[in-house]
This record gives C-alpha cells, sequence and structure tokens, in this order.
C-alpha cells in the first residue's frame, strides 16, 4: 500500500514537470497564439521529440515574447527570425509533420 502511494507522488511529480516543462510552455504559447490544442500539442511533441532542454528553452523563451497581437498565420515567418538554427529547422519540420 505505501510502495503504491510512494509509486502514485512519483507519477504525479514527473507529469507535472513535463506540463510546466518547456513543452507545456510551447504548447501554451501556441495556443494563446491561435493554434488549435491539437495542433500546438503536435507540434510542441515533435520539437520536443528533434531537441535538446535548451533548444526547447529558446523556443519557449521566443514563444513567450511575442505579442498577443502576433497571429497564428505569422508565427512561422516570426520564428524564423530566432537566433537558433536548430530550433527554427525543427520548427518548420513540425509544422510540416502536423499539417497531415
Amino acid at each position: 500500500m505505501i510502495i503504491r502511494a510512494i509509486a502514485f507522488g512519483i507519477l504525479c511529480v514527473a507529469i507535472s514537470a513535463c506540463v510546466t516543462g518547456p513543452r507545456g510552455g510551447i504548447q501554451s504559447d501556441l495556443v494563446r497564439l491561435g493554434l488549435s490544442k491539437d495542433r500546438a500539442s503536435c507540434l510542441a511533441k515533435e520539437m520536443d521529440d528533434r531537441l535538446d532542454r535548451d533548444d526547447m528553452r529558446d523556443v519557449s523563451d521566443f514563444l513567450s515574447g511575442l505579442r498577443k497581437s502576433e497571429s497564428a498565420g505569422n508565427i512561422l515567418d516570426t520564428f524564423l527570425t530566432i537566433d537558433n538554427p536548430r530550433a527554427t529547422a525543427a520548427f518548420a519540420r513540425a509544422g510540416i509533420s502536423c499539417a497531415f
């Protein structure tokens, strides 16, 4: 019984770390910028699969800094200005992957 409670606690901590990490922030920011939750989730997952934690943090910081007035259609154009070629390439590949 105690082992199950400890395992459950560890699982809850692990899940909250995923949600509050760069991937969760990226997904939230993309939704805030006008993408559907499904599309934002797909993009965040694809980028998380392709990028290391530092690159994911760069993406999250960049998206957090975008003005709310940016439209979903301008996200890719604006994203191309980020000073991280790995992140830019991963975002473009994720966009193509999630389009289908």
